[in-house]
């Protein structure tokens, strides 16, 4: 039996936003761009398969630099090395940042959040660091994966309750050398097994219900309707969504 990833990729800036700061990399390919149709991947699991998606962080220099440095980064580097050594992976990428701004001073204080997956042979991982966010689809809707390094972790679009936007971790954001510690999650691939990474332009925009709701067989098709929901609903930031989804061949 041959274990594959099939996944979907899309990012779009929102309806209120200037510019996109989130970016999105499967594999080698990665976008800022506002995307309208999103983009289809399969990749056979002999060799490592990493996903990103990344969060600028709003109200600081360059925070669009910061994402694409992060997600490139992580992205490039998982790709090759698949899940051995990956928190120690994810802290040299935060200590990569903080050294480009070492360069460039007058980029101080910008930063980015990260969620990612990442998987190898019949193993697979989930990391982030920040609020973006990782589900996995269950019979009962969508489960949270990742840990909001917020005051209000796990807080859900639609309680009523307004959530604080402050971080206790993140890549960068800092004027001096922060390290972090990455929060991973490991279990095994199992075909049919569907996970969601997103930035909280959807998260905040739509319920877990809504958002359950929309992923179906067609990965392309369920990011896109994902994003048309959030734009609906007038999503006010940026909204990054990739969707992975673990599928066997048996062997002919």
């Amino acid at each position: 039996m041959t274990l594959r990833l099939e996944a979907a990729g899309i990012t779009h800036k929102g309806t209120v936003r200037e510019k996109n700061e989130d970016c999105i990399a499967v594999g080698f390919w990665i976008s800022q761009d506002t995307m309208t149709a999103a983009n289809r991947f399969d990749h056979v699991l002999d060799q490592p398969f990493a996903c990103i998606v990344a969060d600028g962080m709003g109200g600081h220099n360059d925070g669009e630099r910061a994402s694409l440095l992060v997600a490139r980064s992580l992205s490039r580097r998982l790709s090759v090395t698949g899940l051995d050594g990956l928190a120690a992976a994810v802290r040299s990428v935060n200590a990569e940042l903080f050294a480009q701004l070492r360069e460039q001073p007058e980029l101080a204080g910008m930063g980015s959040t990260a969620v990612g997956l990442t998987a190898h042979a019949a193993r697979l991982a989930i990391f982030n660091v920040g609020d973006s966010r990782a589900y996995k689809l269950v019979p009962a809707g969508l489960q949270q994966l990742s840990v909001d390094d917020s005051f209000q972790p796990n807080w859900k679009a639609g309680s009523g309750v307004e959530r604080s936007t402050k971080l206790l971790q993140c890549f960068g954001g800092r004027a001096t050398f922060a390290d972090i510690e990455p929060h991973l999650m490991f279990e095994p691939c199992v075909p049919g097994a569907t996970y969601l990474l997103c930035s909280d332009g959807l998260y905040e925009t739509l319920t877990e219900a809504e958002m359950a709701s929309l992923i179906g067989e067609d990965l392309q098709a369920s990011a896109e309707a994902l994003l048309r929901r959030a734009l609906e609903k007038n999503a006010r930031d940026n909204v990054t969504i990739a969707l992975v989804r673990v599928t066997a061949q048996d062997p002919a």
